[in-house]
């Protein structure tokens, strides 16, 4: 990547006219123009939302039944810290070619090659939805048994793809609504603490009766939300500044899901429950959190629908026939409710396994060729000279995700697929393309 892939610098000023059309279609197969990258707060709002999720309330309940509030900090702060890095480093590839995660893949795994990561990372993102519309259906129909789960599964299916279909617009206007509510419910929660008998000098004097060990501590922070860091350049591809990008994966991943990592572990630690509706209910704030879990599951689909129609937008591009990303978006919801109305709550824990093992391997291959094996090459002229299929990163991405889901070299599943795709793409392609360069001089001489 050069200086040539960075769009001209530009005021933070109103966003250019577009089209609905245009809004709909997202530029899921083209770079996203200079005139239409998007403010810093934008960005911001958009990222902080992208991280808010349940996933957060499931960590900082591990953390906090496992650790004591030294080793809970230090952990949720080093977690993502790491994840920063990783976010920062797929971000810049976005910022500069302006791509979405999928259609930099073509650079990487070649044109053909990426419709099959492109589809695996798409389908297991619809997969995702509907387990999480399941888990809301069951959930809010126990509460109101006389409304049967499917109805609740629709009406959710609905508000996300309200939101979804219209790409990084209908995230950021969600999350300019969302986001502040949530930050509202999260300062309430600590008030909340603070008030309790023991208050905050009770949290930091908790001792876990089975401890979970410092680094499996910082392995739950990373694992959760190393996916949401191979799949960041589908917001910062609509940055105006390499800063911008890092102030965005900042806000995402610190002030984000870290926060609210934090306030789930000192909840956890408060009241001795590591169940977050549980412990708010205990805190006096059973109906915020309520709202809280509407809202974050709201963040955690429409972010997963917005991605999988990425996916299978540039994937049916790829096999010849164009199918615009609003078409995709429905597609993948009524697919998506599907999976949920044949009960896959269940399978929950299988998602999960599945997108730890697949996912970070495809982000270290990313950040390999990106950063190392093509260094300095343009974004343009990577696509453009991309083959039909790059043999050596798709088995390197097979041989890393085989490698993450068999062994436990490092803290967990995700960590290890993301450093060993990185790893050995970063050799098999760099000693490739030094040959490739040295029998180009050879022939040229």
């Amino acid at each position: 990547m050069t200086a040539a892939d960075h769009p001209p610098p530009l005021a933070d000023d109103a966003d250019p006219p577009s089209t609905l059309a245009d809004t709909l279609q997202d530029h899921a197969l083209e770079p996203v123009p200079a005139a239409e990258r998007k403010s810093v707060m934008q960005l911001v709002i958009v990222q902080i939302g992208w991280n808010i999720s349940v996933s957060s309330f499931l960590v900082g309940g591990v953390v906090g039944g496992g650790t004591t509030f030294s080793e809970g900090l230090l952990a949720i702060l080093l977690g993502n810290v790491l994840l920063v890095a990783v976010a920062y480093l797929i971000g810049m590839v976005g910022f500069r070619t302006g791509l979405t995660s999928y259609l930099a893949s073509r650079a990487v795994f070649g044109t053909r090659g990426s419709i099959i990561v492109t589809m695996l990372l798409g389908v297991v993102a619809m997969g995702f939805i509907g387990v999480l519309a399941d888990t809301w259906g069951t959930a809010v129909n126990k509460l109101i048994p006389a409304v049967p789960g499917w109805a609740f599964v629709l009406a959710f299916a609905l508000a996300i793809t309200s939101t979804a279909i219209f790409g990084f617009k209908g995230l950021q206007r969600y999350s300019a609504i969302a986001v502040p509510i949530e930050i509202a419910i999260a300062l309430l929660a600590l008030v909340a603490i603070a008030r309790t008998e023991d208050g905050f000098a009770g949290v930091v004097a908790v001792v876990p009766a089975a401890g979970i060990g410092f680094g499996a501590a910082v392995g739950a922070v990373m694992s959760t939300w190393i996916t949401g860091a191979a799949l960041v350049s589908d917001v910062t591809r609509y940055a105006r500044s390499g800063r911008h990008v890092l102030l965005g994966v900042i806000a995402g991943f610190v002030v984000g899901a870290g926060t609210f990592e934090l306030i789930a572990t000192l909840s956890a630690m408060s009241v001795g429950n590591s169940n977050f509706v549980v412990v708010m209910q205990s805190l006096g704030l059973l109906a915020p959190a309520v709202v809280m879990l509407v809202l974050a599951l709201w963040n955690t689909a429409d972010n997963n629908l917005y991605s999988a129609s990425l996916a299978f937008t540039s994937a049916s591009d790829l096999l010849g026939f164009r199918v615009p990303k609003w078409v995709w978006t429905i597609v993948a919801i009524v697919i998506a409710v599907l999976v949920a109305l044949s009960g896959a709550a269940a399978q929950f824990g299988v998602f999960l396994g599945v997108v730890g093992v697949v996912a970070p391997p495809f982000a270290g291959v990313l950040i390999a060729h990106f950063w190392l094996v093509a260094r300095g090459v343009s974004g343009a002229r990577l696509l453009s000279e991309a083959p039909t299929v790059r043999w050596e990163a798709l088995l390197c991405w097979l041989v890393a995700s085989l490698l993450a889901w068999s062994t436990g070299f490092l803290l967990t599943d995700a960590i290890e697929g993301l450093v060993a795709g990185a790893v050995l793409y970063g050799i098999v392609g760099s000693l490739l393309r030094s040959r490739q360069t040295e029998a180009t001089s050879v022939s040229s001489a």
